[in-house]
This record gives C-alpha cells, structure tokens and sequence, in this order.
C-alpha cells in the first residue's frame, strides 16, 4: 500500500514540474520578430532586418513576419514592395494581436489594424481593410492622347435651285 502512495506522489510531484518547465518555451520571449524587436531596441537597423528576413523566409505565412518584412521596406523607402507586404498582411493578420508593436497607439491592435494604417498613410486603399472603392472595377480607360477624333461625315453640297423658264401658256379659246 505504501508503494502505491509513493508512485502516485512521484506523479503528482514530477508531472506538475514537467507541465510548468515545458510551458517556459512559451514565456521566453524569444518567438517570430522578437529578436529583430530587440535589434531596434538596441538601435541595430541592419541586424533587425536580417532578422526580420529569416523569420520571413523561415514563416512566409505567417503575420508578424510578413508586416516585418513590409516594416523593413518601408523604413528603407522601398514603398512599392513594403505596402504589397502590408496589404498581405492585413489579409492574414485579422485576428492576430502580437504581444508587442513598436508602433505608436498600437496597444490592443491587430496586424490588419496597423498595416492598414500604414497603408493609407501611404495613400493606398486595399480591399483587406475594408476599403469599398478598392472593390470596384476601375474604369474603362480615356482614349489616347494621340489618337484623333473621328472626321466628320461630308455633307452633301448644296446645289442652287434654279427656276426653269417656261413659256406662257397660250390661251386656246
């Protein structure tokens, strides 16, 4: 009976310890985007966006690592490519809320939130933010510049009436 007591205490005690050590992966800090966080924190540009790129070729599909990607464009000015990323972005990142946004009254938001931001900062309407007019169909283009107007159809010439002369009538009585 005392055999069974110490193996059931040994579970007890051994199992608690093993859940709680294997949960401080989780708490480590150290997940997608940490390390570039860290590099900006320190003022390391360069190391971020190394960082920032292997997340991004090691996780494609996943939010943080995208926006990133696109943070990274756009600090280098490359607008093009990082609002292509920030609208990735925002179309997976719509209930995602990362831990950490070194953005300012970010608190609380989402991927989308933010990259949308960054979007119409940049003048940009994307349809993953909500944005109706980026749904239409955009409209049919004008015609070129160069291209000339049709020509008139000719109109026909007028022709002068004339009045044929006759003779008087005679009278027959």
């Amino acid at each position: 009976m005392i055999n069974r007591f110490k193996g059931g205490a040994l579970v007890c005690a051994v199992l608690p310890m093993g859940l709680l050590l294997s949960g401080c992966a989780i708490f480590t800090g150290d997940g997608i985007g940490m390390a570039g966080i860290h590099d900006i924190q320190r003022g390391d540009w360069q190391a971020a966006k190394a960082d920032f790129n292997e997340d991004y070729v090691n996780h494609p599909e996943h939010p943080i690592a995208v926006f990133n990607m696109g943070d990274s464009y756009h600090h280098d000015g490359v607008l093009t490519q990082a609002d292509a990323k920030f609208s990735e972005a925002a179309a997976i990142g719509k209930v995602y809320h990362p831990d950490l946004f070194l953005e300012a009254n970010a608190q609380g938001a989402t991927i989308t939130e933010i990259a949308c931001r960054h979007l119409h900062e940049d003048h940009r309407l994307d349809s993953n933010c909500g944005d109706q007019i980026a749904l239409e169909a955009p409209p049919t283009p004008a015609p070129a510049v160069a291209e000339a107007a049709p020509a008139p159809a000719p109109q026909s010439e007028a022709q002068a009436t004339v009045v044929p002369t006759r003779p008087a009538k005679q009278d027959r009585n």
